[in-house]
C-alpha cells in the first residue's frame, strides 16, 4: 500500500514506514507504506535474515526533494535494509535536500543497515538527520559511505553544504550525538588527506550487540590492522556492548573493500552478518 507523494514543483515529498516482526520463527514484514521516491523490492528471506532493498526509481535526489522514513524491528525479527545504488545529490536550485530516516531495534531483534555510497554533486545541498533506537538485548549494525564528490568529472568537495547528524540510543542511553556540517570553510581541517592521497572518501560502521562485550584488544587490532598503504582503518569502544569503525581512504575500492572485510570478521561474534547483502 502507497501513500501518495506531496509534490511541490519539481520537487517530492516521499514516506517510506515499515515493521519488521517475528511470525514462527521467520521475519515478515507488517505495516509498510511508501511513496515516491522510493520503491521497495520484493522482499527475500535467506534462512535467518529478511532482505530489503530501496531503489529509486530516479536519477538521484533532487533539490527541495524531501525523505522520511522508520523502521521498526520487532522482538525476534532480523531485517537488512540496503539499497540498489549510490544515492547522488543533485544541486540546490532552491532548498536543498533533506533526508530523515528513524529505525528502531526492539530486544532480541537484528537490523542491519549496508547502504551504497552517498555522491553529492557539485552545488548539492542535503540535510541528513538519523536516529537510532536499540533496546537492551537488541541488535544492530549500521553503515554508511561518502564520496568526496563526482571525482570523476573533476568535481572534488564542489557540493554546498553536508549537513549530517547522527544519534545512538541503547536501552534508554544515549551513546552517540554526532554531527558533521560540512561546508567549503571546514573541509580543509575535516578532510585533511596524507600528501600521496589525491582524494578522501569516508566510512563508518557502528555496532551494537551483548556479544560485543567480549571482544578484546587483539580484536580492535584486527581490524585495525585492516589498514594499508591506500586507506586507514580505526576503532574504538563507545560502550561495554557497543563499538565504532571509521575508514578513510584514497578511493572507493580500497573503502569499500575495507568496510566488506570489516563485515566479514565482525560476522564471527554477530553471525547475521553472513548475509549476502547482494542478494536480491
Amino acid at each position: 500500500m502507497s501513500k501518495v507523494a506531496t509534490r511541490n514543483g519539481i520537487s517530492v515529498s516521499g514516506h517510506l514506514l515499515a515493521n519488521a516482526v517475528n511470525r514462527k520463527g521467520l521475519t515478515q514484514l507488517e505495516k509498510l507504506y511508501h511513496s515516491v521516491p522510493f520503491h521497495i523490492s520484493k522482499p527475500y528471506w535467506d534462512g535467518s535474515v529478511l532482505l530489503l532493498q530501496v531503489a529509486s526509481p530516479t536519477a538521484g535526489l533532487f533539490s527541495g526533494d524531501q525523505l522520511f522514513s522508520k523502521v521498526t524491528v520487532e522482538e525476534g525479527a532480523a531485517l537488512m535494509f540496503t539499497n540498489q545504488g549510490a544515492s547522488r545529490i543533485h544541486p540546490r536550485t532552491e532548498d536543498g535536500t533533506l533526508l530523515e530516516q528513524e529505525f528502531k531495534v526492539c530486544r532480541n531483534g537484528w537490523l542491519e543497515i549496508f547502504p551504497e555510497l552517498i555522491i553529492p554533486h557539485k552545488g548539492a545541498s542535503l540535510t541528513q538527520k538519523t536516529i537510532v533506537t536499540v533496546a537492551r538485548g537488541g541488535r544492530a549494525y549500521l553503515a554508511e559511505m561518502l564520496t568526496p564528490g563526482r571525482t570523476a568529472f573533476g568535481e572534488t568537495y564542489a557540493y554546498e553544504k553536508l549537513d549530517l547528524r547522527f544519534t545512538l540510543t541503547h536501552g534508554n542511553r544515549p551513546l552517540v550525538i554526532e554531527r558533521a556540517k560540512i561546508t567549503a570553510k571546514t573541509i580543509p581541517w575535516m578532510f585533511a588527506r596524507p600528501p600521496q592521497w589525491e582524494h578522501i572518501y569516508y566510512g563508518c560502521a557502528w555496532a551494537i550487540a551483548p556479544e560485543l562485550s567480549e571482544m578484546q584488544d587483539r580484536d580492535f587490532k584486527e581490524l585495525e590492522d585492516l589498514s594499508t598503504h591506500d586507506r586507514l582503518v580505526g576503532s574504538s569502544r563507545i560502550s561495554p556492548n557497543a563499538i565504532a569503525i571509521k575508514v578513510i581512504s584514497s578511493s572507493s575500492i580500497p573503502l569499500r573493500d575495507a568496510l566488506q572485510r570489516v563485515r566479514i570478521r565482525m560476522s564471527t561474534l554477530l553471525p547475521f552478518l553472513s548475509t549476502n547483502p547482494r542478494k536480491l
